[in-house]
């Protein structure tokens, strides 16, 4: 049993490199994609808050499982917020799961993150095959259970379409603040080092009236997806989005796809509270969308709050 903290020796990187491989998630009807982590297999957990990445080896180094988990912050429905632990890269091989390498993960982390967080959530894309109420509540993992709905989306943007909306840029502390008053009644995802992930330096856009915000970043420094075909997704995303009008929201949307297609990101990901999600993609138009459901799932929260929710740490 491996925790990682930084980057793994060359042997184990590539051994991660292996497993990350076998293992595949929806994204929409017919279209999948895989993740790798690169050679700093944490640092995409790291740019969230506090990070362990723990790794299950058999003898011969062949990497059985996975488990990663950041204490991070969690925006709460009134405002306040709470240290709270994201679960992520919960992964066993086949031929493990009826061991003991699930068991061996989740002690691993709960030891090691004990007391740090009364609160935990995880993010998983619907279609995938064991969804966490199936392996939660063993094992020193909590129970979780289903706590709301949000949609991912992928907008595609042609090069001719690319701009930078000038009216839209703000510094962070005037995005934050947006932030921070939009996601009122919901749960949200403040915090984190954004640039710890993304190559291009991430950047504040805010509606000119305050109706919408967001962040625009990328994950290529910490995490990259691969498609059907095996070609990279290159996306960039747009974080800490929240808005009180839908109209301003899709106008801030369509500026942030546009200045990623600028930056040669020629798709921006973003995520939306699945109550929002049909007034949206109405609004949005002929835009060319992937539209991909996912669940929020979670142990100490509410149920039936909406979520906003970074795809850019899913």
């Amino acid at each position: 049993m491996h925790l990682l903290e930084g980057p793994p020796p060359p042997s184990l990187a590539q051994a991660l490199a292996e497993f990350e491989r076998e293992f595949t998630y929806p994204l929409g009807p017919g279209s999948w994609f895989r993740i790798a982590h690169g050679d700093d297999y944490p640092r995409f957990f790291r740019a969230m808050g506090r990070a362990g990445c723990f790794v299950a080896q058999d003898e011969g180094g062949r990497v059985l499982g996975t488990l990663a988990t950041a204490i991070r912050r969690l925006g709460l429905p009134d405002g306040r917020e709470q240290p709270a632990a994201y679960i992520g890269d919960l992964k066993v091989t086949t031929q493990a799961r009826g061991g003991r390498a699930l068991f061996r993960l989740a002690r691993a982390a709960q030891e090691w993150g004990s007391g740090e967080a009364q609160a935990f959530f995880s993010v998983v894309m619907d279609g995938t095959a064991a969804t966490p109420e199936r392996y939660t509540g063993r094992a020193g993992l909590p129970a979780f259970a289903a706590l709301a709905k949000i949609v991912v989306l992928r907008l595609s943007v042609s090069a001719e379409a690319a701009g930078d909306p000038v009216p839209f840029a703000a510094d962070t502390d005037a995005g934050e603040r947006c932030y921070r008053e939009l996601s009122r009644g919901r749960y949200w995802s403040p915090g984190g080092r954004p640039q710890e992930r993304s190559e291009f330096t991430p950047a504040w856009l805010l509606d000119p009236a305050g109706a919408a915000c967001g962040r625009l970043e990328d994950t290529r420094r910490a995490k990259r997806l691969f498609g059907n075909d095996g070609s990279e997704l290159v996306s960039a995303h747009l974080s800490c989005f929240a808005f009180s009008e839908v109209a301003a929201g899709a106008a801030l949307l369509w500026a942030a796809a546009r200045r990623a297609a600028g930056l040669g990101y020629p798709a921006l990901f973003v995520a939306v509270a699945e109550p929002d999600a049909e007034a949206m993609l109405a609004r949005l138009g002929n835009v060319r969308l992937t539209v991909a459901p996912a669940t929020v799932y979670g142990a100490g929260l509410k149920a039936a709050i909406p979520w906003n929710i970074n795809t850019a740490e899913i």
